[in-house]
């Protein structure tokens, strides 16, 4: 299978070291210095154990025009990068290329469609954790399951993507019928340990191992659950929290993407995260006041760059 993985960020990277072994991998990029590296030496992997691997058959790319369309396309960019990767990257995209979304926030889907039909689409949400140590250099620090599903009735290429994971190795990959909830749950892990991370830089554990951010994870995902509640979602807070806390200490080592971003400078995807809630709740006529209180807090902090 041909497979175009865009973003080849820690996570992009993670999934192309399972599925380079069986298939023809790229990995489609922005950074210049990045992709360099990996063409020049591979890509150096660290992997939870310590070991250390050079993956040297993997491609990479800043540029895809004139290329053909690929089998899978696996979309690693920050969501509100969506639309810009789609069309830059349109070449990879066939009327038979599968796209699966394993990107953070919520809405991404509204973008993905504009671009291909929602029969090719499959949503999907990641557990693990890594960093980019430098150019063509990625520590694992968290294993998670990968949970995925097709946005229409027909869930055959939701199917497909799960042998192509389970063929290379992909820990826990699951189907799941429910995409919508699949999606909110994610969302509540990020609400939970995103922005707290990336205000009291550290690491995924203070969510479990700080009683003041666990605290402050408690509050923004209880009035999550309760948006998502009241917008027709059926979540029961317990399990929901219980869910965000183990991820937390799974991926514990983790520098989470928002404060990853915060450390590198970069825009970060809170708008997609707590926003989203707060964005869901007016829908309904209410207020997530702590999670607008959050986003104001890291737009802050990018105003200090």
């Amino acid at each position: 299978m041909t497979i175009a993985i865009i973003g080849a960020g820690a996570m992009g990277c993670i999934y192309a070291t399972y599925l380079c072994e069986h298939n023809d991998v790229l990995l489609v990029d922005v950074v210049k210095e990045h992709v360099d590296a990996i063409n020049g030496k591979g890509l150096v992997f660290e992997h939870l154990d310590g070991s250390v691997k050079t993956y040297t058959n993997l491609r990479a790319t800043m540029d895809t025009s004139g290329y053909d369309p690929v089998d899978l396309v696996i979309l690693l960019t920050k969501g509100y990068q969506s639309a810009q990767a789609l069309e830059a990257n349109k070449s990879l995209i066939g009327p038979d290329t599968t796209v699966l979304s394993l990107q953070n926030g919520y809405g991404n889907a509204d973008e993905i469609v504009k671009y291909v039909p929602e029969e090719q689409i499959v949503l999907g949400t990641s557990g693990g954790g890594a960093i980019v140590a430098g150019p063509g250099h990625v520590l694992h620090r968290g294993q998670g399951g990968t949970h995925i599903g097709g946005m229409g009735k027909d869930q055959s290429r939701a199917e497909a993507v799960k042998r192509v994971m389970d063929e290379g190795g992909v820990p826990e990959v699951e189907l799941v019928p429910n995409v919508l909830e699949l999606v909110w749950s994610k969302l509540f892990v990020n609400v939970g340990i995103n922005a707290i991370c990336a205000l009291i830089d550290d690491t995924n554990q203070a969510i479990a191992n700080n009683k003041f951010a666990n605290e402050a994870s408690y509050a923004l995902v209880k009035e999550a659950v309760e948006v998502a509640n009241a917008v027709g979602m059926k979540f029961e807070f317990e399990e929901v929290l219980k869910n965000v806390i183990d991820i937390a200490l799974v991926t514990g080592p983790n520098i989470c993407s928002m404060l990853a971003d915060c450390k590198h400078k970069r825009r970060t995807e809170v708008d997609r995260i707590n926003g989203a809630i707060v964005s869901e709740a007016a829908k309904v006529g209410r207020s997530a006041p702590l999670n607008a209180l959050m986003v104001d807090l890291i737009h802050a902090k990018e105003l200090l760059y």
